[in-house]
């Protein structure tokens, strides 16, 4: 009988490190979710730039933050006409913002997120911030913690 109950503690404190890796492990793979789509909305951002090199310059110094009203977008963007280089700028920023809130499908890409452009000559910053919750042992409780994803590239 002895013998049961000691093969019981070690099964369940087995389990129990089983459960702390599985918990451990599914926090590893939502803060690598975070930094991919933090990555895909910088890349998507750099690829408009390039895409639009005659207007760059429109790009440098805009920033938005997820509690900010939505830029709107240019009524050329659906008009048979099409958009002409700076409205296309105006375009691009206005739907890369709508990704950042979370606009786009009710789809949580990065929680409060904020993304900014800056340009210094050639290169081009694309800096995303979101905050992430996690556990601080110390306290006992879950604290947000800020992150950050630069990009930079030149043209």
């Amino acid at each position: 009988m002895i013998e049961v109950l000691v093969t019981l503690v070690i099964v369940s404190v087995g389990l129990l490190g089983v459960a702390a890796m599985v918990i451990n492990g599914l926090e590893s793979n939502r803060n690598a979710y975070l930094r991919t789509q933090a990555s895909i909305l910088a890349y998507d951002m750099a690829d408009r730039i390039r895409a639009n090199v005659v207007e760059a310059d429109s790009y440098g110094g805009f920033s938005f933050d997820a509690g900010d009203e939505l830029p709107t977008v240019p009524a050329c963007y659906s008009s048979e006409g099409g958009c002409n280089a700076a409205s296309m700028g105006d375009v691009d920023k206005a739907q890369w913002a709508s990704a950042l809130a979370m606009s786009d499908g009710g789809v949580i890409l990065l929680p409060e997120a904020q993304g900014a452009i800056a340009r210094n000559g050639d290169e081009f910053v694309v800096t995303i911030r979101w905050i992430q919750p996690q556990w601080n042992e110390g306290d006992d409780e879950i604290q947000n913690q800020g992150q950050n994803f630069v990009l930079s590239f030149n043209l």
